[in-house]
């Protein structure tokens, strides 16, 4: 009876283990940064932004089959205000420009960077900005393996007016 005992307590542990470690496993797949960015009113501000997996994963392009470290995209957070308030909400405008891979723009094509929402009003309360990165499929597997798990760097212009 003790060593049935032991048995299923020794089994119900290793259930549970295993649980909480695919529920950390899936809650590191995407890299979230968030930053706080305050814009002077009616005026703009530009923001490097640099995209890297996370440590032992992989960006890899939409649509391939996925490696157990393999991630389709990653997401970055941005709050955005006035450091004054006005009178009425200014546009708020956020363009992505200047897209490099490993310091080079020549793949820069196959890079997708999604602004949600592209364009919205801002004053001194925070508007959060979602920007996801993905990659497209290339051409040739040389392409791929010069693009592949390479810093991908952007500026990011946010424009009050």
């Amino acid at each position: 009876m003790k060593k049935r005992t032991l048995f299923i307590l020794a089994l119900l542990i290793l259930l549970l283990g295993s649980t909480v470690g695919a529920y950390a496993y899936w809650d590191n797949l995407q890299k979230i940064e968030n930053e706080t960015i305050t814009l002077g009113s009616g005026t703009s501000l530009t923001v490097t932004a640099d995209v890297i997996a996370p440590v032992g994963k992989v960006l890899v392009p939409s649509g391939v089959v996925l490696k157990p470290n393999d991630v389709t995209s990653i997401v970055l957070t941005y709050q955005v205000k006035l450091d004054q308030t006005v009178v009425s909400a200014l546009d708020l405008t956020i363009a992505a420009s200047n897209i490099q891979i490993n310091g080079d723009s020549t793949n820069a094509g196959l890079v997708t960077v999604s602004i949600s929402p592209t364009n919205t009003t801002v004053n001194s309360s925070d508007v959060e900005i979602t920007i996801t990165v993905t990659i497209s499929e290339p051409s040739t597997k040389a392409i791929y393996d010069v693009i592949k798990n390479q810093p991908i760097t952007f500026d990011l212009t946010f424009t009050a007016a």
